[in-house]
């Protein structure tokens, strides 16, 4: 269902596609702790985490959200705080991550087809 957001400037629905990928293509396995978080972040910024999906090395998301809400501020608390608690819950994953979960690179697309397009860009040229 689409959720048309309405305030006293303007009507809005805005639905981005988000691809996260680890650092070096490292196998997510603290997949209920993230889903847990993201969820926990999207009650916290206000925006409707719609699809939660994890592949292999990647994590791809679709949100809807206000035009209030800043792109690269729902990105840095997903990935940064999604990292951050997570070395606190687990230290020994940081060990296993050398240090790092998130490749600094995210995809993110108000199209569908242009996104898949986009993701699949990306793992050829990350696997080049």
């Amino acid at each position: 269902m689409t959720e048309i957001y309405s305030s006293k400037y303007n009507d809005s629905f805005l639905q981005y596609h988000i691809a996260f990928f680890t650092k070096n293509a490292l196998k997510l396995n603290e997949i209920n702790f993230i889903k847990n978080y993201f969820n926990s972040v999207s009650l916290r910024h206000e925006f409707k985490l719609m699809k939660l999906e994890f592949g292999l090395n990647t994590v791809r998301l679709i949100i809807n959200c206000q035009t209030t809400h800043a792109i690269p501020n729902l990105i840095k608390a997903l990935k940064g705080g999604s990292a951050r608690f997570l070395y606190k819950e687990f230290p020994d994953s940081k060990i296993d991550h050398g240090g790092s979960l998130w490749d600094p690179k995210y995809i993110i697309s108000t199209d569908e087809a242009q996104f898949d397009k986009m993701i699949q860009n990306y793992i050829g040229v990350s696997t080049s």
